[in-house]
């Protein structure tokens, strides 16, 4: 499965140019897919990967508020709603949260802007039920917007 949901994400090249298409474009060769904000995906292999390398931080010990407001381009009721939703503290200090609060500003940072496609592999791994189950609402309301 998360092959395939990279596959669709441009993330492997497979066949020829057109071989896999999303939203009629090449998925690997149109790279303005994934920069244009049509297409995005959000995979269980971050957790780590956010303010540290493996067991050592990342130069300069991020916050959840510097990464999530490090993003550009943001509408801030959108940032704030998922802040609230996803329960952030910004306060967080980046290596020294759990697998369960990194991801949820790891998640949080990934779909700040809006997608048309949002790939989705593994992204509540980690998160509580509490957590797991505002996450899939906010999903539900943002396809049927």
């Amino acid at each position: 499965k998360t092959t395939l949901l990279k596959i669709l994400a441009g993330k492997h090249m497979v066949g020829g140019k057109d071989i896999v298409r999303v939203l009629g474009r090449s998925t690997f060769h149109d790279t303005s897919l994934v920069c244009s904000g049509e297409l995005a995906y959000l995979g269980g292999s971050w957790s780590k990967t956010v303010g540290c390398a493996g067991d050592i931080p990342l130069q300069g010990d991020f916050s959840a508020k510097d990464m999530i407001f490090g993003v550009e381009g943001v509408d801030a009721d959108r940032r704030d709603k998922l802040i609230e939703l996803l329960d952030i503290d910004l306060r967080w200090r980046m290596h020294k949260v759990s697998d369960g609060q990194r991801r949820r500003v790891q998640i949080c940072m990934g779909i700040l802007h809006p997608f048309k496609v949002l790939l989705l592999d593994e992204v509540t791994v980690d998160l509580d039920v509490v957590a797991r189950l505002d996450l899939l609402d906010f999903f539900r309301e943002e396809c049927e917007q």
